[in-house]
């Protein structure tokens, strides 16, 4: 499992991407949360997309999500998840997507 991370700097392209990842089963749930990025002295807002899912479907999320929105600037990313509920794994695995 993985956790990805999808930022970039509208709420309402967080709210298409999420519905998108669900509805696609790349995701059972999402999270957004609104950042503020420190750039060379500049506040810059930044909204920062992240779900689990399995490490293989990475690949596939990103090709898909930069294909669908691709007028848009992504930086997409994933970090490996260590430890993770049996029940919550589980239901992963068997709600999200074959690979």
């Amino acid at each position: 499992m993985i956790v990805v991370d999808i930022i970039q700097s509208d709420e309402a392209t967080a709210i298409q991407i999420s519905k998108y990842l669900i509805d696609n089963k790349y995701a059972l749930q999402t999270h957004i949360d609104k950042n503020t990025l420190l750039q060379s002295g500049k506040k810059l807002k930044t909204i920062r997309l992240f779900f689990i899912t399995k490490a293989l479907l990475f690949d596939i999320i990103h090709n898909e999500v930069k294909d669908k929105f691709e007028k848009i600037e992504l930086l997409i990313y994933a970090t490996p998840v260590s430890h993770i509920s049996k029940d919550f794994a589980e239901k992963l695995r068997l709600n999200l997507k074959a690979v």
